[in-house]
């Protein structure tokens, strides 16, 4: 597994706060990887199901040659997390952060009540 290195400055371009990019970034990659295991999971679950229900005994052994194909295709991909930052990189995505609603508090009859007397 190589190590890329990002320029920080150039992720603080678009945006002042930094931490708040990377954790943009972070949720588009695990966005992508759940998208590719989801279709690695759809492609490998034939092979699932012939070893879970194997129609002969020596198939409940066998390793498919397909399956180690499909697995190899996904191996060799570009990972989520560099997909992720190239993406940012070339404004096919952006972020806003909602700003949370600050909740006023309302006085309630009880709260207005003074020394019962």
């Amino acid at each position: 597994m190589s190590v890329k290195p990002v320029d920080l400055n150039k992720l603080r371009s678009g945006h002042s706060n930094l931490y708040e990019t990377v954790v943009a970034i972070s949720k588009k990659a695990k966005k992508l990887h759940d998208e590719e295991r989801a279709e690695l999971e759809e492609k490998l679950l034939p092979y699932k199901e012939m070893i879970r229900n194997p129609t002969s005994e020596s198939e409940s052994d066998k390793i498919f040659p397909e399956q180690i194909a499909i697995s190899l295709e996904f191996e060799c991909r570009e990972k989520s997390s560099h997909k992720a930052v190239a993406d940012y990189f070339e404004h096919k995505y952006d972020y806003t952060i909602e700003k949370p609603v600050e909740k006023k508090a309302v006085p309630t009859e009880e709260d207005d009540e003074t020394d019962g007397n």
